[in-house]
C-alpha cells in the first residue's frame, strides 16, 4: 500500500469517527509524534528506570506475550 493509499485510508476512518474521545485520543497521539522536544526524566523517573533495568537484568521482567495477554484479559472484562 502507497503512503497516499494510506493517508486516504486514514482520512476515510477519521472522518467514519463520531467518539469524541475517541477523535481527542488521535490528535493526543498526532500531537505526541509531531513533538521533537526534549523529555528531561527527573530523580525519581531515572531511579524507575534504573530499577526496571535491573529486574530485567535479573529475570523478573514479563514478556511481551504475557503482557498482551494481561492487557486482553482487562479489556474483556
Amino acid at each position: 500500500m502507497s503512503t497516499a493509499e494510506l493517508k486516504l485510508n486514514l482520512i476515510n476512518q477519521i472522518a467514519g469517527i463520531t467518539d469524541k474521545v475517541r477523535l481527542k485520543e488521535i490528535m493526543q497521539l498526532l500531537k505526541f509524534q509531531a513533538d521533537e522536544s526534549l523529555y528531561i526524566t527527573n530523580k525519581e523517573e531515572k531511579e524507575a528506570v534504573k530499577e526496571a533495568q535491573n529486574q530485567i537484568k535479573n529475570g523478573d521482567g514479563i514478556s511481551n506475550e504475557d503482557v498482551q495477554k494481561e492487557i486482553t484479559s482487562w479489556l474483556e472484562k
